[in-house]
């Protein structure tokens, strides 16, 4: 029993040294369990609403009324990667035509027509109607 007397003191002594090193350290760097899933563990405590990517669109609109072009032809500035939406009203029969892309909407006569696309070509590009051969703007894609 002497020589386990010893032995069980000095267990103890290096457990104890052991358990007060520990508790200091563990504590700030000791891994936490959770019960939340890999998807919970990025997600905020209140809901967060984070807004999505809206899409830019370009909306011209153009009339054609007695031969003449309202507003008047302009050169037009988009951004690549921008929709453009043509809004077109002819007062006779025609076709819209967006010169570099090869696009061509009917436009009947007295009824707006939609031409929508995206802008994903740099350059200058003509906007005009077939039959009557009318410039209603230039595109400057860049």
């Amino acid at each position: 029993m002497t020589t386990l007397l010893p032995l069980l003191a000095g267990s103890v002594v290096v457990a104890l040294a052991l358990t007060g090193c520990a508790s200091s350290e563990e504590t700030a760097t000791a891994p936490t369990t959770s019960t939340q899933t890999p998807s919970d563990t990025t997600a905020p405590a209140s809901p967060v609403v984070t807004p999505t990517p809206t899409e830019t669109v370009r909306t011209i609109a153009v009339s054609v009324r007695d031969g003449k072009v309202d507003p008047p032809p302009d050169r037009i500035p988009v951004s690549r990667g921008e929709t453009v939406r043509l809004v077109v009203t002819s007062d006779v029969d025609d076709e819209l035509h967006v010169h570099g892309y090869d696009l061509e909407k009917v436009l009947p006569a007295g009824q707006p027509a939609t031409l929508e696309f995206m802008a994903d070509q740099p350059g200058l590009f003509e906007v005009e109607t077939h039959e009557t051969e009318k410039v209603l703007c230039q595109l400057q894609v860049g």
